[in-house]
């Protein structure tokens, strides 16, 4: 919840709305299929970013017991923000994880199937190992 006697947003708050923006455009059936996967890449390398850069900073914050800096995160303790924040990405990765099965469901409605590398033949894991050696890794 979003303290009502503060001016300002809470940033990190901000930027987990803004990351459930992009999970509604990646469950939004008007766009098209390969896209909506996209946006679900896209919300996941920005939770990955927001856990390496936001979300340790607070925690540290959070350890070093500096309670007085509620003013610097926008009327949060370190602790009730992280709470918050807690809640709000259970939420959207619980919701990312039904939408993957959606467009997986979606996915195989075009013949098309998503499958790891336990499941690729041995032709199929060498051109794999060279696409990657020759074409990705450099």
């Amino acid at each position: 919840m979003i303290p009502t006697n503060n001016r300002y947003f809470n940033r990190d708050i901000s930027w987990l709305k803004f990351n459930e923006r992009v999970l509604q455009e990646a469950q939004d059936p008007t766009v098209p299929l390969i896209e909506r996967f996209r946006f679900l890449g896209i919300h996941s390398n920005n939770m990955d970013e927001f856990f390496r850069v936001r979300y340790s900073s607070i925690r540290r914050l959070k350890m070093a017991n500096e309670q007085n800096l509620e003013n610097d995160l926008e009327g949060y303790s370190p602790g009730s923000l992280l709470k918050t924040l807690n809640e709000m990405v259970s939420y959207q990765q619980q919701k990312s994880q039904e939408i993957y099965e959606q467009l997986k469901e979606e996915l195989a409605e075009q013949q098309i199937v998503i499958i790891d590398e336990k499941e690729l033949t041995a032709n199929q894991r060498e051109f794999v190992r060279e696409l990657y050696l020759n074409r990705l890794s450099p």
